[in-house]
């Protein structure tokens, strides 16, 4: 199920964002992010410093040699977010260790249910693209169909080699918060919150209204003509 939560901008967006971690998260909590543009978090995490998760991972990975300069990790790191764990004692999971495509997908598969194994609260920060992929599931992708908790595969992308969890995993959260910000996003909002689209494997982002998790939807209210769009 979702709630949908409408902010003035991408600034307010991260400010919501940090307050409902901040109810949602603790030590005993596995806090799993994503990548993307959507996501500030040194503003939402790193500068406020109240978010402590008892672990930290990632949804998804554009693949490549570790911290190459287009991957989820670089971005943490250079947002603050490992520092931040190092610092407050935050056990880190990262998707990238030197491997080929496929061995990096069941690696991290084994990785993340053994997290799911010790943490049973587990919250994902999470976005969507305009063909309402969400983290690494894209549309009719291994990710969306595989029995695994994670997967690597080559999808139909400006990024085509990723590593992402899979439906399967997503099923086994407690909570999400979403981030949508932008007119490009307008479309597939639009077509989450229509209880006339069902199909998963179309439209894997359908997921968070469709699961019984409650799932917290964040975006930007569009404003033409000097009136709002709702």
């Amino acid at each position: 199920m979702v709630q949908l939560i409408k902010v003035e901008d991408r600034e307010e967006g991260q400010v919501k964002a940090h307050d409902l971690l901040k109810d949602l998260v603790d030590g005993e909590t596995l806090l799993a992010l994503s990548g993307g543009t959507s996501p500030n978090y040194r503003k939402m995490i790193v500068e406020p410093a109240d978010i402590l998760p008892g672990a930290i991972c990632v949804v998804d990975e554009r693949y490549g040699e570790p911290f190459h300069s287009e991957s989820t990790e670089f971005l943490l790191k250079n947002q603050g977010v490992k520092e931040y764990a190092d610092k407050n004692c935050i056990e880190t999971h990262k998707i990238l260790k030197g491997k080929d495509l496929i061995e990096t997908g069941e690696v991290y598969a084994k990785e993340i249910e053994e997290l799911f194994g010790r943490f049973k609260r587990r919250v994902g920060l999470m976005g969507v693209g305009a063909n309402l992929h969400t983290g690494g599931i894209f549309p009719y992708s291994l990710a969306a169909k595989s029995p695994e908790f994670a997967v690597g595969e080559t999808v139909d992308d400006t990024f085509t080699q990723r590593v992402s969890i899979t439906l399967k995993a997503l099923g086994e959260f407690t909570n999400f918060v979403i981030l949508m910000f932008g007119p490009a996003k307008q479309g597939a909002l639009k077509i989450i919150l229509n209880e006339n689209e069902n199909d998963m494997q179309k439209y894997p982002a359908i997921f968070y209204r469709k699961a019984s998790i409650k799932s917290y939807l964040i975006t930007c209210e569009l404003r033409h003509s000097g009136k709002r769009m709702t």
